[in-house]
């Protein structure tokens, strides 16, 4: 089954060096509580209901045969319901109900990358693959790779670590030039707390990568309050890497709009810090990690 992709956002500076194209495909591993991306989690097909584009014309409760469309319920669309027909979506004229993810062949994703590529040419860009997680999908991604590479495309991999070693290092890694390694929290109990699986695998993936020098890594740090952005798990990880010999990281300072995100596609939050990082936290982050260079924020 080919894998459905969440957004290709194009022209973006901030996933890579040079403009880049960003692919995002849906399914995770992890099952972070602060997510970014939360309609990215689920492999699986979903509708997304954005309620500041809804009229209330009521068509789409016309033509739901299932009886999932309830205009006083939060959500809208009572997902167990739901059999994702999309009968409700062909009738929304505001573009308020539709599928979060679209599937494409290899050809067609391919075509969509190519458009941009003078855009690469010119920049020092290329396409960055995110998520979800992108190796969720190892097969599908190392035909797209092959494709694409034959076009001579920069290709940089946004991952949370949380792979098949053997097939990442066979099917995946050959053709990537650069790769944004997460680290998100260091403790295997509070990383299983708040991301759902046990970091074990992330971190022998990421020595693994760090020790065979075959392409440049870029370890970033997501800055969560008082989850990822600790001082202990911040400086468990800034020694961590300093052992590791690494000088270089990027920091992602916490984004509160992924809230009304999840809210789209009826899914409660664990998590609901609703502002942005402040001036103190902003501090003590950056004495933490005032020995290794990264991106101001």
């Amino acid at each position: 089954m080919k894998p459905l992709i969440v957004n290709i956002k194009r022209n973006s500076l901030d996933d890579g060096p040079g403009i880049r194209t960003v692919i995002f495909f849906k399914g995770c591993p992890l099952s972070c509580v602060w997510c970014q991306n939360p309609e990215a989690k689920s492999p699986l097909q979903e509708i997304s209901f954005d309620k500041e584009n809804c009229v209330n014309c009521k068509k789409c409760l016309e033509v739901c045969s299932n009886n999932a469309i309830n205009f006083s319920y939060k959500y809208r669309i009572k997902r167990n319901k739901c059999d994702l027909c999309g009968k409700c979506i062909n009738v929304c004229q505001n573009d308020a109900l539709k599928f979060a993810g679209k599937s494409y062949n290899i050809e067609e994703l391919h075509e969509k990358i190519l458009q941009d590529k003078p855009f690469f040419d010119n920049s020092g860009g290329g396409v960055t693959f995110s998520g979800g997680e992108p190796t969720f999908h190892i097969e599908y991604l190392n035909k797209l790779l092959k494709s694409i590479k034959k076009d001579n495309i920069h290709v940089c991999l946004e991952t949370c670590g949380h792979y098949n070693r053997e097939n990442f290092n066979n099917l995946i890694l050959p053709y990537l030039d650069l790769i944004y390694f997460d680290l998100k929290i260091f403790d295997p109990d509070k990383h299983k707390k708040y991301c759902k699986v046990s970091n074990e695998r992330i971190f022998q993936n990421f020595e693994e990568l760090i020790n065979n020098d075959k392409v440049e890594i870029l370890p970033r740090i997501p800055l969560i309050p008082k989850v990822t952005a600790t001082k202990d798990n911040l400086w468990s990880l800034a020694n961590y890497l300093k052992e590791k010999n690494i000088n270089k990281i990027g920091l992602l300072p916490y984004n509160p709009l992924w809230i009304s995100k999840s809210e789209t596609i009826g899914k409660k939050t664990e998590y609901k810090r609703s502002n942005w990082l402040n001036q103190k936290e902003k501090k003590f982050i950056k004495e933490i990690f005032s020995g290794f260079e990264f991106r101001d924020f």
